[in-house]
């Protein structure tokens, strides 16, 4: 055997080895979450997103990846020009009044036959972390997704601090995409060894 092949080979035998067993996908996308949220809540530019993203701040990070492929991750909030490696979903259009007008019609990026309307809201639900994955996925112009996404969402709350599960208003967007737009929707656990469950809805 020549050296370094052990974890090729499936051996496990020990501390030495243990350190190549691959993450799982829920994994993965976990320490993504905690990376992009220490990253936040160490914002040297911005109080208010120090804040937002901090220990105290009830706020959610997401990542998501369909089919397996690259992680992509969201923020629940509009964050400054320097975080548009996140998906930005409807909020990606520049223009105000635009902007305005996509709010106001609470109209959605998904198969739009049937359409999915948002609920009125004083914090506009197209700002949380899975509407902007969902809507980042079935933007004009692109080929819309089909196969399984994958989820893992950190919502930092008092009353569940890392809940895994989407908000009410989240729930319904993932449960149209699933029932209406032919994606598959799994959400990762609380210990992201455990493999991801079906969105229940």
């Amino acid at each position: 055997m020549k050296p370094g092949n052990s974890a090729a080979m499936g051996m496990n035998t020990g501390g030495s080895a243990s350190g190549n067993i691959p993450e799982t996908p829920c994994e993965e996308l976990d320490k993504r979450n905690k990376s992009q949220r220490s990253q936040l809540a160490n914002d040297p530019q911005s109080e208010s997103v120090r804040g937002a993203f901090g220990p105290g701040g009830a706020t959610t990070v997401a990542h998501g990846s369909l089919n397996g492929g690259a992680p992509l991750g969201a923020a629940s909030r509009l964050l400054p020009s320097r975080y548009k490696h996140l998906a930005q979903g409807l909020w990606a259009e520049t223009d105000k009044k635009k902007r305005r007008a996509m709010r106001k019609s609470r109209r959605s990026n998904l198969c739009p036959d049937p359409a999915f309307r948002y609920e009125k809201a004083a914090r506009p639900h197209q700002s949380h972390c899975e509407s902007k994955i969902l809507e980042t996925l079935f933007a004009p112009g692109g080929t819309p997704p089909s196969g399984t996404l994958r989820l893992n969402i950190n919502w930092q709350s008092q009353d569940n601090p890392n809940s895994k599960l989407p908000c009410r208003a989240c729930k319904k967007l993932l449960c149209h995409a699933q029932e209406s737009c032919e994606l598959d929707i799994e959400l990762c656990q609380k210990d992201p060894k455990k493999p991801a469950q079906p969105l229940q809805c």
